[in-house]
């Protein structure tokens, strides 16, 4: 078989004929245990993409994609999030059998694998974890986990499991605890100028599932829905998934482009927005697009999904009014979460909707998971009510806006080859590449090289960026020294990519 010129892959996966019995996705994982077995695949080696793989063995990319699944469930291979797909350092045990599947009786046509929903092959765009993120500089979305007041926190679970009564050891109420919707209540009241009462706050797990809540209350399959781009992957693909079209508009200085929306599909059903600090540019919606946005949802009968997923963070300028506090139609779902300014396995997060809606939320939030964990819930109640999650927003606060600080004093190294977007509230800051240094970089491949070296950022097409690539970097992890390091292997790699880009 013909290799495309640089390939680095060395492994035959031919070798298993077609009559074999098997189909190609068998064999193609069949053969590389084989090699990962008998070291010719050495441990932590890195594998070429799914896309490569596919290129190379003339398959589907959906064919490769199976037999690195099925070698990652039985442990012969690693997924390290934005760096690829590497041989496991500690193998399963050398005698266990081959991965080949089991096969009803008869002969086996060859065939694709099974084939997918369209709700699975819209989830396959943005695939699951198999691995922990990994919690280094400059990982963006997640909180430095050892600023978190661990020992509160446990005191709390263990008094609250150890209560009298049965109110963690049953079913629940689908729409939570009443203890922590009353809490949620009045934090986003006094914290995000949202208004609302206990009984309009539902509890969810994360914003996916509030955002797919909301698609299965407001939209059927075949509605579209406006999503910022560049936006938050996740959502697009929760939306998708429960057969939403996803009308990609986009973003300038002034946050989601309405008039160009209008033009898209001005009878979408939904819009999904982070007004207050846009993911990932980090724009502020101005005022008038806020106005235009309510406006279109009242009179098109649209709703606005408001995710404020870290509007607690702002360090310059006034404080943002939620977009749930200026609508006065009832057409505004505001969507808060405790995973990133918490801990992200709390696995809590809340939509606070108006109240025509809270039947259709709760009975979805029922039908979806029944309700969410009832222990960690009380545990939540108790960490705001007594004014701990108070205390912990001003110490990280004040720890965020130090490191920010340092990143942006640091980052002004980078100047040459990163126009940096706004960085006064949030976790995270954007930078594009100059406009000079041409659209061709790409920003994927750097980020792969920079995980090599220890540095997660994130490439900005990922979030479906398409008129300028660049890195996303997660600046509340990271130290002063390892910003400082961060970024020189940063520099380093966009260096070696243009000096790439030059050669050929």
């Amino acid at each position: 078989m013909a290799k495309h010129a640089g390939s680095v892959f060395c492994v035959d996966v031919t070798g298993l004929e077609p009559d074999s019995g098997q189909p190609a996705y068998a064999r193609i994982c069949e053969r590389i245990r084989a090699a990962i077995v008998s070291g010719a695949l050495a441990p932590n080696a890195r594998l070429p993409s799914g896309r490569t793989l596919a290129q190379d063995l003339g398959v589907a990319r959906n064919t490769v994609d199976w037999a690195l699944d099925q070698l990652v469930a039985d442990g012969y291979i690693v997924r390290r999030r934005g760096a690829g797909s590497f041989v496991a350092a500690r193998l399963p045990e050398r005698d266990a059998p081959p991965l080949t599947p089991a096969r009803a009786a008869g002969p086996v046509a060859e065939t694709e694998p099974p084939r997918l929903s369209r709700r699975a092959q819209a989830l396959r765009a943005y695939p699951g974890h198999y691995t922990a993120a990994s919690a280094v500089p400059f990982t963006p979305s997640l909180p430095p986990i050892a600023a978190f007041p661990r020992a509160v926190w446990n005191r709390l679970l263990q008094r609250e499991a150890g209560k009298p009564g049965d109110e963690y050891w049953q079913y629940g109420a689908s729409n939570g605890l009443p203890a922590l919707r009353s809490a949620i209540a009045a934090h986003a009241s006094a914290m995000r100028a949202v208004r609302c009462s206990p009984e309009q706050v539902v509890v969810v797990t994360s914003t996916q599932q509030a955002v797919e809540l909301a698609a299965k209350v407001l939209a059927d399959p075949g509605d579209a829905a406006w999503c910022e781009t560049p936006g938050y992957q996740p959502v697009q693909h929760c939306l998708r998934a429960a057969g939403m079209e996803v009308v990609a508009v986009p973003v300038d200085d002034s946050g989601l482009n309405v008039e160009a929306a209008l033009a898209l599909n001005a009878s979408a059903r939904l819009a999904y927005v982070t007004p207050a600090h846009q993911y990932p540019l980090g724009v502020e919606m101005s005022l008038q697009r806020r106005k235009a946005l309510l406006a279109w949802a009242h009179s098109h009968d649209g709703y606005v999904l408001e995710d404020d997923y870290d509007g607690d963070y702002r360090y310059l300028g006034r404080p943002i009014a939620s977009l749930q506090g200026m609508d006065e139609h009832g057409r505004v779902i505001y969507i808060g979460s405790f995973n990133k300014i918490l801990f992200p396995g709390l696995r809590i997060a809340y939509a606070i909707v108006p109240e025509a809606l809270i039947a259709g939320f709760v009975d979805a939030k029922h039908a979806a998971d029944g309700h969410t964990a009832l222990l960690m819930q009380g545990a939540l109640a108790a960490f705001i009510h007594e004014g701990h999650l108070g205390r912990h927003l001003r110490k990280t606060r004040a720890l965020y806006d130090e490191r920010r600080i340092a990143f942006v004093e640091q980052a002004a190294a980078l100047a040459d080859l990163l126009d940096f977007g706004p960085a006064i509230a949030g976790m995270h800051v954007a930078g594009l590449f100059k406009r000079e240094l041409g659209r061709g970089l790409d920003d994927r491949a750097i980020a792969e090289t920079c995980a090599r070296a220890g540095i997660v950022v994130h490439p900005l097409s990922k979030y479906g960026a398409s008129e300028r690539s660049g890195l996303v970097f997660g600046f509340a992890g990271a130290t002063r020294a390892d910003t400082r390091a961060g970024l020189a292997i940063v520099r380093r790699a966009i260096e070696a990519a243009l000096a790439h880009d030059a050669a050929n």
